[in-house]
């Protein structure tokens, strides 16, 4: 994972290799706090990161705001994907905003998105931007690409 800081730009590090520096502010090991709940499917853990009134934006429709939520995603992705990881590549923090690029990737031994289990291998990239406040994640807006991740599982096979 590289950490990047706006102004001044700084240091690189590596993650997924297992070697991770000190992060540069709260806010950021917060956020880095977040894709190490999901990656080792750690649900009690995301209501110690996220606010009461956590906002995933866009959300699912007739999802609540919460940890709750976060929960159900967190189930329904190793369930859909036993193996299923999520790598952080970058952080840019300026503030309590802080942006990660993540590479998630799994095999779908379960159904998922409507589709049957295919044993396919996915990886997509995705970005996020967490507003952290009061030492939670009060908002986290982002883009995952699911169109790459169902064509890899077969959506569009004919």
């Amino acid at each position: 994972m590289r950490i990047l800081k706006i102004l001044p730009l700084v240091a690189s590090l590596l993650v997924g290799q297992g070697v991770m520096a000190a992060p540069e502010s709260q806010e950021m090991a917060i956020a880095v706090k977040w894709y190490e709940d999901f990656d080792r499917n750690q649900p009690e853990i995301l209501e110690a990161i996220l606010s009461d009134t956590w906002r995933d934006i866009p959300d699912a429709p007739d999802t609540a705001p919460g940890a709750q939520t976060a929960k159900a995603v967190l189930k329904m992705l190793h369930t859909a994907f036993p193996d299923f990881r999520i790598a952080v590549e970058d952080i840019v923090a300026e503030g309590n905003m802080i942006v990660v690029r993540s590479t998630i990737s799994g095999t779908q031994t379960g159904p998922f998105a409507g589709l049957p289990a295919s044993g396919k291998k996915l990886r997509i990239q995705a970005v996020d931007i967490h507003l952290v406040e009061g030492g939670k994640i009060q908002k986290t807006w982002h883009t995952e690409d699911w169109m790459t991740g169902l064509r890899q599982l077969g959506a569009f096979e004919q």
